[in-house]
């Protein structure tokens, strides 16, 4: 990611700049971090930000994409204050998406929560469920996750499909979704072109950091209302070091994107020893200690020294990535946790 030098990117502009005097803020004038200035009129950021988010577009295949340095979070509320309507969502939905309900003052139906006795989990929606329950409650939206935190997919194309023919929008939460674009071979599709507008979390499954996301248009969607509930929801002073983490994040996930042959070679080893979830994405190993087994197996793990993402009552739940280290780690420690039985 090169361009003229009034058009570099964020990056690069971060490591070029040592003025003689900072007259401006922040007030540490660089101590903490020489990376962390503020807007150069007239200069820096609006060139290199309009034409990294450009970039990004292309590589996820929207038609307009813009970097978040708010959270995954923010991508979703702008996104149903811009609709503007009711909606029907997972009934397993995360927080922001209840919450962007409350901001927007409209009617949030969750799916009825089905639970399937195999997994223990709840069941994935289906274009006949969303359509049924919108149909019932007298709204033709819908907020739909995928992948969810255990790295199933529903049938995402059907629902939008099934959406649009409601004269809807779909409004896609694939927060755990940003690394499918880097290896279509492995992972399920890219939401962005399967729903009008989705969020997907940077930090989470890429090497961006804490705070990053995308939110990406790939469908009919109104991009100067979303810009316009952005620029309500969010700050007037964008951390350009997060900014620069977000091209960073994308140059990685596509050098790197043939390290993902290991993480399948290493998840297909792993399965083949313990117990785990049928999942659609390889990066979400979710380790299956059976019933009242996933907290003491995480207590475990942690004494081992193995932090995991996510635990329930049976499942523990560790996301991979080609930044892992040493994943022998992880399974030494699996071992142990299941106390030499596996």
């Amino acid at each position: 990611m090169c361009y003229n030098k009034r058009g570099m990117t964020v990056t690069e502009y971060l490591k070029r700049y040592s003025p003689r005097f900072r007259g401006h803020t922040p007030g540490h004038k660089g101590s903490l971090d020489s990376r962390d200035i503020t807007e150069i009129a007239g200069e820096f950021p609006e060139a290199q930000l309009a034409e990294s988010q450009r970039m990004a577009a292309a590589v996820y295949g929207a038609k307009s994409l813009r970097f978040l340095t708010n959270g995954s979070s923010i991508g979703i509320k702008a996104a149903v204050l811009a609709l503007g309507e009711g909606f029907v969502t997972d009934g397993y939905c995360h927080r922001a998406v209840t919450e962007a309900a409350e901001l927007a003052g409209v009617e949030c139906y969750k799916l009825p929560l089905r639970v399937d006795p195999e997994t223990s989990l709840p069941e994935l929606p289906t274009a006949e469920s969303v359509v049924n329950e919108m149909r019932g409650r007298g709204v033709r939206n819908a907020v739909i996750q995928y992948p969810d935190y255990y790295g199933r997919t529903p049938d995402l194309a059907r629902i939008y499909a099934a959406v649009r023919s409601e004269g809807g929008k779909l409004i896609c939460d694939s927060a755990h979704g940003a690394h499918f674009v880097f290896r279509p071979d492995l992972f399920p599709k890219s939401a962005v072109k399967l729903s009008d507008v989705c969020n997907l979390s940077a930090h989470k499954t890429l090497c961006a950091m804490t705070q990053t996301a995308y939110l990406a248009v790939g469908g009919n969607f109104d991009i100067a209302a979303l810009d316009d509930k952005l620029r309500l929801l969010g700050t007037t002073s964008p951390s350009y070091v997060l900014l620069s983490s977000l091209e960073t994040a994308l140059a990685e996930g596509l050098g790197r994107a043939g390290e993902y042959d290991g993480i399948a070679e290493y998840v297909a080893r792993f399965k083949s020893r313990f117990p785990c979830l049928k999942n659609d994405d390889i990066t979400r190993l979710v380790i299956d200690f059976g019933r009242h087994g996933g907290e003491r197996a995480a207590r475990a793990l942690a004494a081992d020294g193995v932090i995991a993402e996510k635990y329930d009552d049976r499942y523990v739940i560790m996301i991979l990535t080609p930044f892992d280290g040493d994943r022998e780690i992880l399974t030494e420690s699996v071992g142990k946790a299941f106390g030499g039985r596996i």
